[in-house]
């Protein structure tokens, strides 16, 4: 019961998304990085002693901003950064976003199991109540700069770094309530959980704005002279109305798949948004026809 949600996520992911396998791989990949790193994270803070025990104050805020929200946000990040962050399957800022959920969920599951078997299967409704929608909101934020970061030409570390610490002041603000008043917990925590819901909300349509273009593959992009669709130039035909690509204009502009920023035909990495760019599995085509044209 205590990795039920995380089960349930990768389930309806792989549902959603049944013709990508590789991506299906990678989000799995991240989920067993993420539980895998529960058990270092634990052992971090039971050596620190950083737990929500009764103490005073000072005590209390030392634990939930110092320790325990930092500890297990980076675990959580450093399984997106090891499974997925430089692979080809992040394919746009909203990829951050979803393999943060994942790391949130892979971490709460193996965290909900070792809570039910220390304090029993009571404790579970709690966790999977408050828990686990907490971490959820928690890796939003630096899901949110991971999304962004990893399609910026500069400043990629100091984005991810700013996401990371509002993700440990959230933690921190969530653990410090719970330290306060563990009885009181369940009515204090719901305004909270409502805030940071409500900036998910806002950083996942932020995200959307960010992404605009379908995905359709990470190579060079022409528009079709027939129907001025986007299409990919190693396709051949142009997927919207089968227009054959070889009577395309050697010269004509070519784009990024990302942002559809205009690029060179020999580029490797689009000079905007700085993301991979898959070069033809025919590359002396496009100069051969330059020499013709020529």
């Amino acid at each position: 019961m205590g990795i039920a949600p995380g089960i349930i996520w990768l389930l309806y992911f792989f549902i959603a998304n049944r013709n990508e396998a590789k991506s299906f791989e990678t989000v799995f990949r991240v989920f067993i990085w993420s539980a895998a790193f529960t058990i270092p994270a634990a052992i971090l803070e039971h050596a620190l002693d950083a737990t929500l025990k009764k103490a005073t104050l000072q005590e209390s805020l030392f634990a939930s901003f110092v320790l325990i929200a930092p500890i297990e946000e980076f675990f959580k990040l450093l399984a997106v950064w090891v499974g997925a962050y430089r692979r080809s399957d992040f394919r746009g800022p909203m990829d951050g976003l979803i393999y943060a959920l994942t790391a949130a969920l892979g971490f709460v599951a193996i965290e909900n199991a070792l809570y039910t078997l220390r304090l029993g299967p009571e404790i579970l409704w709690s966790r999977m109540l408050y828990s686990t929608p907490a971490h959820l909101l928690f890796s939003a934020v630096w899901g949110y700069s991971l999304g962004v970061a990893r399609f910026v030409p500069s400043g990629e570390i100091w984005i991810i770094l700013r996401g990371f610490l509002v993700s440990v002041l959230f933690h921190g603000s969530y653990n410090f309530v719970v330290a306060l008043d563990p009885a009181k917990a369940k009515i204090n925590l719901i305004p909270l959980l409502l805030v940071f819901a409500g900036v998910s909300v806002y950083l996942v349509r932020r995200l959307n704005r960010l992404s605009p273009y379908p995905y359709l593959g990470d190579a060079l992009l022409i528009v079709c002279p027939d129907c001025e669709a986007y299409t990919p130039e190693s396709s051949g035909k142009c997927r919207r109305c089968g227009f054959n690509l070889a009577e395309l204009d050697p010269h004509a502009p070519r784009f990024c798949w990302k942002c559809r920023h205009r690029v060179a035909p020999t580029a490797k990495r689009c000079p905007r948004c700085y993301v991979r760019i898959r070069q033809s599995d025919a590359p002396d085509a496009h100069e051969e026809s330059l020499k013709k044209s020529g």
